[in-house]
């Protein structure tokens, strides 16, 4: 597998459905108080969870073409202009560079798990995607000796990635604070854990348009995903963890934890 698809679309998914606000367009002037859409529930509620799972499905809906008043992207498709990925260890040593990005099945999720725990100012949520499929156009460079599993790879042209049973599992924990009299949460730990069941990939024009090389690349790659997926593991993980961080900050220093989720 291809690590910088792979790579680059699950940090899309980690940024999109892991609550990633910061590639959304804010509105122009961010509301004193919480979109009235918004179903609020109450800390302190014995149906805690039951009622934040009812509150998702019913923002659901307009998951589709984003809400920009919680910093959250439109999801069906979701765009990104630009992902950089670069890795020179392991069995890995490549720069590159995917435009353009548009991955679709996104809103099509099952919840697993979407849980709170207000005395440990703990979140949890587990998502399932039973297929995700994202387009970009790619550049591959040299990198010492650009390679993957010792197979030497460059190319500049069009990818395709469709991805099955994707599983991802989030944990948040914060802390509170005072700002201006009221209650504010930071997040202090980002845990994040994912599987996947497969993989396809193709890659357009490697190797300058050499067809027989860039169909035996093609073929090794869909046949080595997996290890090659265990390979970037803690890259990827790491930068899920960096990107949720910043995200979710974006939301709690918007809005009081008071606000939030109100005793």
């Amino acid at each position: 597998m291809n690590q910088y698809c792979l790579t680059g679309l699950l940090l899309v998914l980690g940024v999109v459905l892991h609550v990633e606000w910061a590639t959304a367009k804010p509105p122009n002037k961010m509301p004193d108080q919480l979109p009235s859409f918004l179903k609020v529930c109450h800390r302190n509620a014995p149906d805690l969870d039951t009622c934040v799972r009812e509150s998702y499905e019913e923002l659901r809906p307009r998951l589709i073409e984003g809400i920009p008043e919680l910093y959250i992207p439109a999801m069906e498709p979701l765009v990104v202009p630009q992902v950089k990925m670069d890795q020179d260890s392991g069995a890995i040593y490549l720069h590159s560079v995917y435009r353009n990005v548009k991955v679709t099945g996104i809103s099509k999720h099952t919840v697993n798990e979407l849980r709170l725990e207000p005395s440990k100012l703990k979140f949890i949520l587990s998502l399932t995607f039973p297929k995700l499929h994202m387009e970009s156009d790619y550049s591959i460079k040299v990198s010492r000796e650009g390679k993957i599993m010792m197979m030497p790879l460059l190319g500049d042209g069009h990818c395709n990635v469709d991805l099955v049973n994707i599983t991802m599992r989030t944990e948040l924990i914060g802390q509170e604070y005072k700002k201006n009299g009221a209650n504010f949460l930071k997040i202090n730990t980002v845990k994040v854990k994912y599987e996947l069941s497969d993989v396809h990939i193709h890659l357009d024009n490697l190797f300058n348009g050499d067809k027989a090389l860039g169909d035996r690349m093609n073929e090794f790659l869909n046949e080595n995903w997996k290890a090659l997926a265990e390979e970037v593991r803690p890259l990827m993980t790491k930068a899920l963890v960096d990107i949720l961080r910043a995200s979710v900050d974006k939301l709690f220093a918007s809005f009081s934890y008071d606000d939030l989720l109100p005793k």
